[in-house]
């Protein structure tokens, strides 16, 4: 792990955490963005724009949207045909 620290790069023992090819510094600056943006949902409740890149699994999430629409009463579509349209937003 040292021998990690000293090169920069992300030691195998913190990689579970997510994937990324970042050097450990902007790793630690992006897992801390990460935890900042959840610890915001957890206190003030869902946002009403989502930061896609912060979750570990984004496509478990979407599936998860698209599962609780499709369950929501029986007039709703069956989850087959769903789908999303994204409108990115410029930081």
């Amino acid at each position: 792990m040292l021998t990690s620290i000293n090169q920069n790069v992300v030691p195998k023992d913190f990689a579970f955490a997510y994937f990324s090819m970042k050097p450990l510094a902007a790793w630690f600056e992006d897992l801390k963005l990460r935890y900042e943006f959840f610890t915001t949902w957890s206190l003030k409740g869902i946002p009403y724009v989502q930061w896609i890149s912060a979750y570990t699994y984004p496509t478990g999430f979407t599936t998860a949207l698209l599962q609780k629409f499709a369950r929501k009463d029986d007039k709703s579509p069956s989850i087959d045909k769903l789908e999303f349209d994204f409108i990115t937003i410029p930081r």
